[in-house]
């Protein structure tokens, strides 16, 4: 679900019923303010069991926007008079709603995607306030607020009529953590609600796609797609606007054999070597391009490509659950099957610590504490 651009056509996308949909709202602002507002509108539907609204009545009042004009923020927040009797703190001060907005222009000037932006602004405005309420954040207690709001999302939802996963539940605390922990330290508030939950594991996601299964799906991909899974495969990158989408020639050192990648989700870069063969099939598709994006369809960059996975996936005949973001993990635990040192492939992945990479992928790797001891010398005299 969501806003993306094919042909400088703004679109909106949502799935309903299993089924994908799409709706075109025309070209520049205005088609982007009508493609916003109706995917808004959507949202609230889907969350709310209702049916998908009319997008003519939706847009109908859409006007093109106008910039407003860029004012000084009130520096004083007048206080709302009261008394938390939990939390023993007086009301008042920043209200969830306005340290939302600064997180966003937080987000924004860290240089996170458009698309991650739009998915916290969501939740901001759609889930978390309508469950919490728009209170001052130094009103909100663990007891009082957080535990109803935990148990809301632990139940069933309305648009899926099925439970919420445990790690949709922790999504959400982490995000709403966040942005109450960038409230205490830029010194709009003063609590964390959030701050002595314990977040409950989930179990680690089934990673079953082999070197072969993805060559399966790249022979039943299309073009863009097949080339996508490529980069993805050789360099480690994170799929989605992130990390794969975002690579431009310009990031690639043709004479080192070196690219750096800039990791929106940790805000660092690194630096991955490529491979020899890998290099030239680079130099190939340079040679071809027609923007600076290494990954392009039909002369524009791309905004996601989770719909032609999926399809290719479903030719291949491939019938468990997998994802583009399991080419990732097929580089990390190809390289260490063949013996890479762990700390060079940390490095490589971006992780912040060694141990983040142990953790996360040997559990892959099958026979690796049988290989490991079968290298050992016999230690024995006659």
């Amino acid at each position: 679900m969501g806003v993306y651009q094919r042909d400088s056509r703004w679109m909106v996308y949502w799935h309903f019923n299993g089924k994908r949909h799409d709706k075109s709202f025309g070209r520049g602002d205005l088609g982007q303010a009508k493609a916003e507002k109706f995917d808004h509108a959507v949202r609230d539907a889907l969350d709310q069991g209702l049916p998908v609204p009319d997008p003519e009545k939706v847009t109908a009042s859409v006007m093109v926007p106008v910039p407003a004009a860029v004012q000084m923020e009130n520096p004083v927040t007048a206080p709302v008079q009261g008394f938390n009797q939990v939390t023993g703190r007086v009301l008042g001060g920043m209200l969830l709603s306005e340290l939302g907005s600064k997180y966003l222009s937080h987000m924004k000037a860290s240089g996170r995607t458009e698309k991650h932006i739009r998915n916290i602004e969501h939740l901001v405005n759609h889930v978390f306030i309508p469950v919490l309420g728009d209170k001052p954040v130094d009103s909100l207690s663990y007891q009082e607020n957080m535990i109803p709001f935990i148990l809301h999302f632990q139940g069933v939802s309305s648009r899926t009529g099925k439970v919420r996963s445990q790690y949709t539940v922790n999504k959400y605390c982490d995000y709403l953590s966040f942005i109450f922990n960038f409230g205490i330290d830029n010194g709009f508030t003063s609590v964390n609600p959030l701050k002595i939950w314990k977040k409950p594991k989930v179990q680690p996601w089934d990673m079953k796609l082999t070197l072969d299964d993805a060559k399966k799906i790249m022979v039943n991909a299309e073009p863009h797609l097949k080339w996508a899974m490529e980069v993805c495969f050789n360099l480690g990158t994170r799929p989605g606007e992130s990390e794969l989408l975002s690579l431009k020639w310009e990031d690639i050192d043709f004479k080192a054999s070196t690219v750096r990648i800039y990791a929106s989700k940790t805000k660092t870069y690194r630096t991955v070597p490529i491979n020899p063969e890998f290099l030239k099939r680079l130099e190939k598709e340079q040679a071809e391009s027609k923007t600076g994006y290494v990954i392009e369809y039909m002369g524009r960059n791309l905004t996601t490509i989770r719909k032609a996975f999926k399809n290719a996936c479903k030719r291949a005949g491939i019938t468990y659950q997998t994802r583009m973001y399991d080419l990732r993990h097929l580089f990390a635990t190809t390289l260490l099957r063949k013996g890479a040192d762990l700390a060079a492939v940390s490095k490589m992945m971006g992780h912040s610590t060694v141990k983040m990479t142990a953790d996360t992928y040997y559990h892959y790797m099958e026979g690796e504490k049988e290989r490991a001891v079968n290298l050992l010398p016999a230690l024995e005299v006659a």
